[in-house]
């Protein structure tokens, strides 16, 4: 084995390493994304949980998903690794190396911090992503060093002066990395009962309890996800045209991947459009009732949720070809789904969910029944947990 190739293998194993873990990555985003009711081998707890991270915002960058930039990132950092025994520009090939490497170190700090810090979770898998970064970073600056080094006399003056800089660094990226994790599993941890959402958050824990109660009907026929045995059921009434709908959508999907089993969903439609909805005076969301009645006409094939997270997701393109085109990239029989679009059974049963609504004095949207508490608005992630939290302890 020649000298060369010797220098590369820590780094090159390194990143085969995180070329793996991307790929496993890249399959869990996928799945989450297609199939609302998958949990992943990492969603552990709370505070432990992959799926939040996967399923956030977070986890795509310019249209693709960050794991998939991960994986082009391994690969080049390979290629670069193998240019470095086959090429004569070593020396140059290994800065660029280390460069990278850098890169992927600052970046996986951003992550983290995001991860610690504004989701308030764990990703056991891109925290092993971390951990590879700071040791793809290692490897690098060791082997940049012994090419430039080789040979020279001051190797062991630089070599010092060097390695005081990597371990500073690496100190400082585990002070921070466990800064987070406390935050993460600490304070920022799941409430586990009322007593303790009080103390933490008291403004909160009086509001909650001083929304109006009501008797909601539950339909077990209609849109639902969860177990019917669950502590906690939220009905929730929205509009596919409402930008706080599609907030909510997203604080709810985290929920669900950190509350596992303890919450049961039941959707209803409320189009703020009178041509389906009496209760609203004008056509607020002029094509929100079609794309409830695309929903339902999804609903018969069996993929509500999936066609509900594509309206939400593409809020602006919800005329009449486009719910079509949403049907065809789900895989819908195409045919059936459009005659769908104009018969009278889908149509009555947008119009039955929104004179159920306007029977409970909905308004507004969204709007949530959680175990028969009237929640108007968008609650973000953090509050929506504390008011499950809440249901559950106090039923």
């Amino acid at each position: 084995m020649s000298e060369r190739v010797k220098r590369i293998v820590p780094a090159a194993l390194i990143a085969m390493i995180g070329l793996g873990i991307s790929a496993v990555i890249q399959v869990v985003h996928g799945r989450l994304a297609a199939d609302v009711n998958y949990l992943s081998f990492c969603n552990v707890s709370a505070s432990v949980n992959c799926d939040v991270v996967l399923s956030s915002r977070y986890a795509s960058l310019a249209g693709l998903p960050v794991s998939t930039w991960a994986i082009l990132y391994y690969l080049l950092t390979f290629g670069m690794l193998t240019g470095i025994v086959l090429a004569n520009r070593a020396t140059t090939l290994a800065t660029l190396v280390l460069g990278a490497a850098t890169w992927g170190l600052l970046f996986s700090f951003y992550m983290a911090m995001v991860a610690f810090f504004v989701l308030r979770t764990i990703c056991l898998m891109c925290s092993a992503l971390y951990l590879v970064s700071i040791g793809l970073f290692l490897a690098a600056w060791h082997l940049r060093r012994g090419l430039r080094l080789a040979g020279r006399r001051e190797a062991a003056a630089r070599a010092g002066q060097e390695r005081w800089v990597f371990v500073s660094g690496v100190v400082a990226a585990v002070v921070l990395l466990g800064v987070g994790s406390w935050e993460a599993l600490g304070r920022g941890a799941t409430p586990t009962d009322a007593a303790e959402i009080k103390r933490r958050h008291p403004d909160f824990y009086r509001w909650y309890l001083s929304q109006p109660l009501a008797e909601v009907p539950l339909d077990a026929s209609r849109n639902v996800r969860g177990s019917a045995d669950a502590p906690v059921t939220i009905v929730e009434f929205s509009d596919f045209e409402c930008g706080h709908c599609a907030a909510f959508h997203e604080s709810l999907d985290a929920v669900l991947r950190r509350m596992g089993t303890s919450v049961r969903v039941e959707f209803r439609h409320f189009p703020l459009d009178n041509a389906c909805n009496p209760k609203v005076a004008a056509p607020v969301h002029p094509s929100a009732c079609l794309a409830a009645v695309a929903a339902e006409c999804a609903a018969e094939q069996g993929k509500f949720w999936q066609y509900h997270n594509l309206l939400f997701a593409n809020q602006r393109e919800l005329g009449r070809e486009l719910l079509i085109q949403h049907a065809t990239r789900l895989g819908m029989d195409v045919a059936r789904f459009t005659e769908c679009l104009s018969s009278a059974a889908a149509q009555a049963r947008v119009r039955d969910d929104a004179a159920e609504g306007a029977r409970l004095g909905i308004d507004s949207t969204p709007t949530v029944f959680i175990n028969g508490r009237k929640i108007k608005g968008a609650l973000e992630a953090e509050l929506l947990t504390n008011a499950v939290v809440l249901a559950k302890t106090s039923r």
